[in-house]
């Protein structure tokens, strides 16, 4: 058991000491790798007390950085803004060139994944780090109740708690293409960022027509219960929580819950020119009765 599971249940991998930028960081941090395809993206994790240091995300196009938080407390601000607290669920846009930090509460394990929103000629400027007079200023966690994780949901209450960013409202847009009931949560707005990403939630043996995603491609980030994926031709393959799924482009698949559990995962829009979605059959009961 290593030791921000003995503190915190995160939901996706601690990593490695963060060394390689330790330079930039007051205290200690963690780095996991989740994927480099279409959008990188990395769970960042800080002991409590961590911080980076002042910082600007640069890019001659494009750029910037998304933090979707997913376990403890932490802080995010922005020069010549309020501190943010951060909580499961709490969503970052941060634009290019935006001075900024971020990083846990004095008292409180805090982990994020990092999304790095694609862009041509990027870099970090990194400066001054946050001095411990003015992180000393700044209040102690809340004290919430953690979540009791488990892999099956069957209950609605239950996994509400469980699923951090939301349940968000009924599906109807989309339900044509669903076996089942889904909801639908959006995490970034078109046209704030090229990245879009939507919390997607599904009710027990709900999932999605088989479908293509033409150009771009799609990665899901599995947060809470059990589901499936599936791509034609192969086996599927089970979700639990801390799975990434890399769709690419032009490639038949579904993806949804299992039989007995609700499931929630992000799923998120890799940005490509004339990108599209083409909707296909169901997934029949007959298959779907065969799954585990």
């Amino acid at each position: 058991m290593n030791k921000t599971e003995e503190i915190f249940r995160q939901i996706f991998p601690l990593g490695k000491k963060n060394d390689a930028f330790a330079q930039y960081f007051i205290g200690q941090s963690y780095l996991a790798l989740l994927t480099m395809e279409g959008v990188p993206a990395f769970n960042v994790t800080f002991e409590p007390g961590c911080r980076n240091n002042w910082h600007k995300h640069q890019a001659k196009a494009g750029g910037g950085q998304i933090l979707l938080c997913t376990a403890g407390e932490g802080w995010f601000q922005r020069e010549g803004k309020k501190p943010q607290s951060l909580t499961p669920g709490s969503v970052v846009f941060i634009p290019t060139n935006v001075k900024h930090w971020h990083g846990a509460k004095a008292d409180c394990w805090f982990s994020h994944i990092s999304l790095e929103v694609p862009g041509e000629e990027k870099s970090n400027e990194w400066m001054e780090p946050v001095s411990d007079e003015e992180y000393k200023k700044l209040p102690k966690s809340s004290n919430r109740t953690e979540v009791a994780y488990k892999l099956k949901y069957s209950d609605k209450k239950e996994f509400k708690k469980a699923n951090v960013f939301g349940t968000g409202i009924y599906n109807f847009m989309f339900k044509k293409y669903f076996s089942g009931r889904s909801y639908l949560k959006m995490l970034t707005m078109p046209g704030k960022t090229s990245v879009f990403s939507s919390n997607v939630t599904f009710e027990p043996a709900c999932r999605n027509n088989w479908h293509i995603h033409h150009k771009g491609g799609q990665i899901l980030f599995c947060t809470a219960g059990t589901g499936w994926y599936q791509e034609e031709g192969k086996p599927a393959q089970p979700l639990k929580p801390g799975d990434v799924v890399n769709i690419p482009a032009g490639v038949k698949h579904w993806h949804g819950a299992s039989k007995d559990s609700w499931f929630s995962h992000i799923a998120l829009s890799v940005p490509a020119k004339d990108a599209k979605n083409e909707w296909l059959e169901p997934v029949s009961e007959k298959e779907f009765a065969m799954l585990g």
